[in-house]
């Protein structure tokens, strides 16, 4: 609906899952371009995934090496590795906290990345790129090991010294790119932690590197990515989802009662959340009793039902301020989704 994110469509996301899933770039390329897909759709509404990080948690690839072109791909078609998924990371979040992914995580640093956007807990990249893998204190020697109780002695295996040289230049060229992009030390998670806090048990390399930034009065950089909001309240989001993109013009009436009703609930809900009070008030009350007679009109619903849409409508219709909760929205949107599910499509009513 208006603030539901675009899901990929269903006749083809089998697919382009499989093909994904099988590390099948060309395939991948060939159905986006066949179907004109949007590179920054949500693979299904039950994980909402977004097609990037599909893409970069798929097994069907050997390598990160294999791995990259799918990625560049779509980068350059205009993915976003921001967008956040219903869990609350997003590709960068992934990329950085795993050091098989570093290359794809370079990748979308130069793909105008937003390094202040917190994940699920509120942590943004450079913290977890110094409490990862830069607290360690090799530098290059191969037989130096974490400090103990870090966090990054988990995991953690002695490398040649050639191999954990090259490593650490790579790790402290993405920590630079990633300061360049105006990060911010200072941003704490709900925990109360932050990068500077790890920072100070951080290798005398690592601690240079920021020093450096940081006598260049660098300018930290806001989160400027607007994030997907998912419809966790509704109980029929696909059906929902099938009703606004199939039957809900961009403009003007709907030709279906189904479309009709889905744009008279959505536009209620955006005007009392986007446009506060309304100056068209007269035109609103309309609109809520055309889905309130609709709805009970069709005797699809028992009692209780139907003196709950009552109810939910009649707030809407008496309420002096814009009512800018989502409950009763969506509330309406399910009966629609039930309405969608017992009735066959019909031409749409004018509201007169």
């Amino acid at each position: 609906m208006i603030a539901m994110p675009k899901l990929i469509p269903a006749p083809v996301w089998s697919d382009l899952s499989l093909s994904i899933a099988k590390g099948e770039t060309s395939q991948v390329q060939h159905l986006v371009e066949q179907y004109n897909l949007d590179v920054n759709a949500f693979v299904d509404s039950g994980s909402w995934m977004p097609l990037l990080m599909e893409a970069l948690l798929s097994y069907g690839f050997a390598t990160e090496d294999e791995r990259l072109p799918l990625l560049k791909y779509l980068l350059d078609k205009g993915a976003d590795p921001n967008i956040r998924c219903l869990r609350g990371y997003n590709c960068v979040h992934i990329a950085v906290q795993q050091e098989k992914y570093r290359k794809a995580l370079d990748l979308f640093l130069d793909h105008h990345a937003d390094v202040n956007i917190g994940d699920e807990d509120g942590s943004n990249i450079v913290y977890w790129a110094i409490q990862g893998w830069l607290l360690r204190k090799d530098t290059g020697s191969g037989s130096a090991k974490p400090e103990s109780g870090s966090a990054a002695t988990a995991d953690h295996d002695s490398a040649p010294g050639s191999a954990a040289t090259a490593d650490r230049a790579a790790h402290l060229r993405i920590l630079e790119k990633i300061l360049a992009l105006g990060a911010n030390l200072d941003q704490e998670n709900r925990f109360g932690m932050c990068a500077r806090l790890w920072l100070q048990g951080a290798a005398p390399d690592v601690k240079a590197v920021v020093a450096r930034w940081e006598l260049a009065k660098p300018v930290i950089q806001p989160s400027t990515t607007t994030q997907p909001v998912f419809p966790t309240g509704l109980h029929y989001p696909e059906i929902a989802m099938k009703i606004w993109t199939e039957l809900v013009p961009k403009t003007g009436i709907a030709n279906t009662v189904h479309g009709e009703l889905l744009q008279a609930v959505e536009r209620l809900r955006d005007d009392a959340q986007h446009n506060g009070i309304s100056k068209n008030r007269r035109q609103q009350k309309r609109t809520a009793r055309f889905i309130r007679d609709t709805l009970i009109d069709s005797k699809l619903f028992d009692d209780v039902e139907i003196e709950r849409i009552r109810t939910n409508t009649g707030r809407l219709i008496r309420n002096s301020r814009p009512y800018t909760s989502d409950d009763i929205y969506d509330h309406l949107v399910d009966q629609v989704c039930i309405y969608y599910k017992q009735k066959p499509p019909r031409m749409a009513i004018r509201m007169d």
